[in-house]
């Protein structure tokens, strides 16, 4: 789970980021004393969980906690205070756990295992099925598209399974006729902001990562018939009939690569 800390109180920081540090289902990416700060960095990555204190200075943790579920309503939050009075409040927030200060390391571990089993409840069913057409579907619907260039870099994120791209990457698959000059540049950024947008309006944003201009998609959160064909997959080596994303011609190496793939995973024993 991918984690930011907010709070304003630099020993208690340190001792949470000391207690979480060696949390392996955590990925700790920030940690700020400045709330305005955590807005700005949680409108521009992908976060699963943060932790905040409800008394930190420049603005109200409740209020913090609101406004970071309004960019996403997926996040998952842990409140810390040192004062029981705000736990009403935090109940109201709907939070994953509160813990009171001082912090205790055992209570932490507890409100990470409480957060992570919240999260994955929560978590929304994604399949992208390649084989054939490319289609992705949430909680079994499928998203209907309104950008045909933002579903086709999607598709390209898909097929290079969790790595990275570039933008002058995406340029080159997704714009093979094009000059990679600056209005193809800001063509392509255009392309990403209108896939994430896409992409938030099922409450999946989390899915596209971007970092310092690469992008990727992260694997852990999408089933994918490819991916299990590349695992060795009998079910999938059975639903595989040759076509793979058969609307885009860039596609067509990995087809070939599936299908000797495929003729290497043993059949199916009676």
């Amino acid at each position: 789970m991918k984690t930011i800390i907010v709070d304003s109180d630099e020993l208690s920081r340190e001792i949470m980021l000391f207690f979480v540090s060696t949390i392996s289902m955590l990925d700790i990416v920030g940690a700020f004393n400045n709330p305005y700060d955590a807005i700005e960095y949680v409108q521009n990555h992908s976060i699963d969980l943060v932790i905040l204190d409800v008394q930190t200075a420049g603005m109200d943790g409740i209020e913090l906690g609101g406004k970071l579920r309004e960019i996403d309503p997926e996040l998952t939050l842990i409140c810390t205070t040192a004062e029981k009075i705000y736990a009403m409040s935090e109940l109201r927030l709907k939070v994953a756990a509160y813990l009171m200060k001082p912090l205790n390391r055992n209570e932490v571990l507890y409100a990470i295992e409480s957060a992570r089993l919240l999260a994955k409840r929560n978590q929304k069913h994604i399949y992208a099925r390649t084989f054939g057409y490319f289609d992705l579907f949430v909680d079994g619907k499928p998203i209907m598209f309104k950008s045909a260039k933002a579903k086709e870099l999607l598709a390209f994120l898909i097929d290079r399974q969790g790595g990275t791209v570039t933008t002058d990457q995406i340029i080159n698959v997704l714009w093979e006729d094009k000059p990679n000059d600056e209005a193809t540049q800001n063509l392509c950024s255009k392309i990403v902001k209108t896939l994430k947008k896409e992409l938030e309006e099922y409450n999946i944003g989390n899915i596209l990562i971007q970092r310092r201009g690469i992008r990727s998609i992260d694997m852990s959160q999408v089933d994918c018939d490819m991916y299990e064909l590349m695992k060795g997959n009998v079910e999938a080596k059975e639903q595989f009939f040759g076509d793979y994303m058969l609307e885009y011609s860039w596609a067509e190496g990995r087809a070939e690569s599936l299908k000797i793939r495929s003729e290497r995973i043993p059949d199916k024993k009676n």
